[in-house]
């Protein structure tokens, strides 16, 4: 197996289901408590307790790529946001070939894939992304860390989307798998 090492400091690939929503954001989502706002959320009875990173999110997303023996390419990413955001991530090129996959953050850590060509293994230059979806696709305790609409999220790889201006966190780059 061989890993491919990178740090993300990319620029920004907002994929189609960023701009997905539902047609109703619940509005009773714990909310952090302002003088601590690294405090745990307290869970309601269908909701995980997550713990809030310090506001505001400097978000981080760092990604390894390990290509098993058969091809095949997994993203083993990590960031700083809380765990349960859910993520997105696409491999592609502009010649046709696109895969996704979508993960849940836990201990920091999300794995997508294994992607490759209909069993085919990948060669050649791929765009790669990772992405953090608006805000009202993420459980309710996520929202109440990042923000109804992402404005706890801060750094390089946050952008404003242009539908609904809400702030997503993406990294994007292209990679060579040889």
């Amino acid at each position: 197996m061989r890993s491919v090492p990178v740090i993300a400091t990319g620029a920004t690939l907002l994929l189609a289901l960023s701009s997905c929503s539902s047609p109703a954001e619940p509005d009773d989502a714990p909310v952090p408590s302002p003088t601590n706002p690294s405090s745990t959320l307290a869970a309601s009875p269908t909701t995980k307790t997550v713990a809030c990173p310090p506001l505001p999110i400097d978000v981080t997303i760092t990604y390894e790529l390990v290509i098993d023996a058969r091809g095949g390419v997994t993203i083993n990413a990590a960031s700083n946001l809380p765990d349960g955001a859910e993520l997105n991530s696409s491999f592609f090129t502009e010649t046709g070939f696109f895969a996704q996959d979508e993960g849940v953050l836990e201990k920091g850590k999300v794995t997508f894939g294994p992607f490759s060509d209909k069993a085919t293994p990948l060669h050649g230059n791929y765009d790669m992304s990772i992405t953090l979806p608006i805000a009202r696709n993420q459980p309710a305790e996520i929202r109440a860390c990042i923000g109804k609409a992402g404005e706890n999220l801060t750094g390089p790889l946050v952008s404003i989307e242009e539908i609904t201006g809400d702030k997503v966190a993406s990294v994007s780059v292209r990679v060579n798998i040889s």
